[in-house]
């Protein structure tokens, strides 16, 4: 008995290994990147799709198909019913879906808000594959405002 319950005191008592590094520089940055940017933009489908703008909505597929290439793990989404900079919310679309001005001002908050946190994870992003990706969200949204 004794044996068993020191065994467990010592167990207890161990901390936790550190985590592993991360593989070929995709860590934990890049994860929460990518989580955060598949939401934002599943989000985003949502209030695009009330646009006329086949672009727009073909832009996001393209940036999630190459989103979900970089995940280590299965998707879950963590940001769902969160108000994020460049994330749409439910009520924003569903304001948007009945005014046209509405809609205006919200595509635009997506684009200009979302740009800003792409820029803040180029400066973050160490991970190759995601910073490309990063990359090419960006020159989406910088064309997208330009239009």
């Amino acid at each position: 008995m004794t044996t068993l319950l020191l065994a467990g005191l010592l167990a207890a008592c161990q901390q936790a290994p550190p985590p592993p590094p991360p593989q070929n520089g995709y860590g934990a940055t890049e994860r929460a990147f990518v989580e955060l940017a598949i939401a934002t933009d599943e989000q985003a489908l949502k209030l695009l799709g009330l646009t006329d703008c086949a672009e727009l909505r073909e832009n996001r597929n393209i940036e999630l198909t190459a989103l979900r290439k970089l995940l280590d793990a299965p998707y879950v989404n963590n940001h769902a019913g969160h108000d994020m900079p460049g994330m749409p919310t439910d009520a924003e679309i569903q304001l948007a879906s009945t005014s046209p001005d509405a809609l205006k001002q919200f595509v635009r908050a997506h684009l200009t808000e979302s740009l800003e946190v792409l820029r803040s994870a180029g400066q973050a992003i160490t991970h190759p594959p995601t910073a490309e990706v990063v990359k090419l969200m960006e020159r989406h949204r910088m064309a997208e405002l330009a239009d």
